[in-house]
């Protein structure tokens, strides 16, 4: 039993040391492969990043920044007025001065014929009574033309200032809505802003996700392949281990189960001793 132990020390002792480690399992080898994957440009996480670069770009403000304030100037009467007045000057005014022009034509006609009859047509009298009337018809003519002119202007001027009023509430919404819109489309974009960085963050949480996973998957691997390599590398051991085990199990035994009795005799008057021994674990047994 002792030379089967010691022939299988003896053969272990040629074996070569490198040939009794277990090489790295597949899955460790894997393992190691996808670790390359981490900490790159994930295309998720890469979205997410544009995103929030996207979002804290403020130069889509510069536009309403640099634009000029709307501004809504008061609408001016004089320049409504023409529109109102000059028709009215042509249609009533020039047409009440003619008939005016043509009654003091009858007049002055009735007048000389009243003249002619009385015999004073020629004379100092007819001259003042001819004054008299130049003068009344005047008078009319200026009274009634001015009224006339005076009514019309009032009247344009009423419409103009109307116009005027309209041209400035006009011009007064016109700059409201100019704030209205540039206010809604600089909350639209602040809202898109927002929705970016909403989406963004939704990004990462499933970048940070899928790499966690990564991450486990790896862990799982290295741990497994461990595992598998650790029973690998018992296989490849057992030689050694048991042995080592039948060696320890010999030294804690009595020697004297292995060793054999010594005979005596006589021979040509000589003691003869046979003797029966081992050598183990560098100690020799003897029983004489």
């Amino acid at each position: 039993m002792t030379e089967g132990a010691a022939g299988r020390v003896e053969s272990l002792l040629s074996r070569n040391p490198a040939a009794d480690v277990a090489p790295r399992h597949p899955l460790q080898i894997e393992a190691a492969h996808r670790t390359g994957d981490l900490g790159g440009y994930d295309g998720v996480y890469g979205q997410a990043v544009d995103l929030t670069r996207a979002a804290a770009d403020g130069g889509w403000a510069k536009p309403f920044q640099e634009a000029a304030t709307p501004f809504a100037s008061g609408g001016k009467a004089y320049d409504y007025t023409d529109r109102y007045l000059n028709p009215y000057l042509s249609q009533v005014v020039d047409a009440t001065a003619a008939d005016l022009d043509e009654d003091a034509g009858r007049t002055r006609a009735r007048q000389d014929l009243e003249l002619a009859g009385a015999g004073a047509f020629g004379g100092s009298g007819a001259a003042l009574t001819r004054s008299a009337t130049e003068g009344e018809l005047a008078r009319a003519r200026a009274s009634a033309l001015g009224g006339l002119r005076s009514s019309g202007w009032q009247t344009a001027l009423g419409a103009a200032q109307g116009d005027a009023d309209r041209a400035t509430q006009a011009r007064i919404a016109n700059a409201q809505l100019a704030l209205q819109d540039r206010a809604q489309k600089i909350a639209l974009a602040e809202g898109l802003g927002a929705r970016q960085l909403t989406v963004a963050d939704q990004l990462a949480w499933l970048a940070n996700g899928l790499d966690a996973n990564r991450r486990a998957n790896i862990e799982t691997l290295g741990a497994v392949g461990a595992t598998q390599r650790g029973i690998e590398q018992a296989q490849l051991s057992a030689p050694v281990t048991s042995t080592q085990q039948i060696v320890a199990m010999l030294q804690g035994l009595p020697i004297g189960l292995f060793a054999g009795e010594t005979e005596a005799g006589v021979k040509s008057d000589q003691t003869v001793e046979k003797t029966k021994g081992i050598t183990f674990g560098g100690s020799v047994g003897v029983k004489t």
